[in-house]
């Protein structure tokens, strides 16, 4: 049985790869804000306090570890504020890894990284090309994995839109949630996009747990996944019309950039298992009405 570190517990994500890893029998300590909070709901066998904007605080992390998953971030706030807890938070994990021997850690980035993204289909290889503060502190937290390649095995997973329990600021869940209020009308763009920039939060959970029991990765990669077998967007759109009972009007209209696909081929060699668009669509829609 393996001792793993989840950072950011209690988000969705940090559940779900919480949930994986113990139904895999895997011990689990999460990090949560403040040592008030209860474990009681959440998928972890032990509960640490852990601010990402306090340095100091990373000393509460002690014992043996086989690995970390790195799902606590921040996404609001000024640049300041995003850089100290995404970026140099990140810096400060990897300083406590090395300081604990802690040879693997599985990071949560996102496809902000890209910036401005102008390419028709994007992968590990597309050019960085910053645009806001969130997608730079999340590369820098990128960058500090990347230096520590002599002594960590580390990996940073480009996330798409994630579906899920609680998701909600994508785009997809706001239209879905504006379906659910009933609004007289929804604005949507490219229609006939083949879309797959969107993952279930399992996927990714189930991801990360294959990535911290295989020895794949041998070098620091940083990689986008997507969905298999994009739908048009008008189509994956309809689904949630329908599954709401939306009776408002749909309004296609011009886009204020070019939309894209995700190759998750990098993330296929290190044993990425994607599922089809379609039914990611099926496990979101299953978890509304639970």
């Amino acid at each position: 049985m393996s001792r793993i570190l989840v950072t950011g517990i209690t988000s969705p994500l940090g559940q779900a790869v919480g949930r994986k890893l113990k139904a895999e029998g895997h011990q689990v300590v999460g990090t949560v804000r403040s040592s008030r909070i209860s474990s009681s709901g959440l998928p972890a066998d032990e509960l640490v306090a852990l601010d990402l904007e306090n340095k100091r605080s990373f000393t509460n992390i002690n014992g043996g570890f086989d690995a970390f998953v790195h799902v606590a971030a921040a996404s609001e706030g000024t640049a300041e504020e995003l850089m100290t807890i995404t970026g140099l938070g990140t810096l400060h994990l990897v300083e406590r890894a090395k300081f604990l021997n802690v040879g693997r850690i599985v990071h949560i980035s996102s496809m902000a990284v890209y910036g401005k993204i102008s390419d028709a289909e994007v992968s590990h290889e597309t050019r960085i090309n910053q645009s806001i503060p969130y997608g730079a502190a999340k590369w820098a937290a990128e960058c500090y994995l990347a230096d520590a390649a002599d002594s960590i095995q580390a990996v940073s997973i480009r996330s798409p839109a994630i579906a899920g329990h609680r998701t909600h600021r994508h785009f997809l869940a706001k239209i879905l949630h504006r379906m659910g209020k009933n609004e007289k009308s929804i604005n949507a763009s490219n229609p006939d996009h083949l879309f797959n920039n969107l993952v279930h939060e399992d996927k990714i959970a189930e991801f990360c747990e294959s990535l911290l029991i295989t020895n794949r990765v041998t070098q620091f990669q940083a990689f986008p996944i997507g969905s298999s077998d994009p739908l048009p967007l008008s189509q994956i759109v309809q689904r949630l019309a329908d599954e709401t009972k939306y009776k408002g009007e749909i309004n296609w209209r011009a886009a204020d950039s070019s939309p894209f696909s995700i190759n998750s081929d990098a993330a296929i060699k290190l044993g990425y298992k994607p599922i089809s668009t379609s039914a990611t669509l099926d496990l979101w829609m299953r978890d509304l009405k639970k």
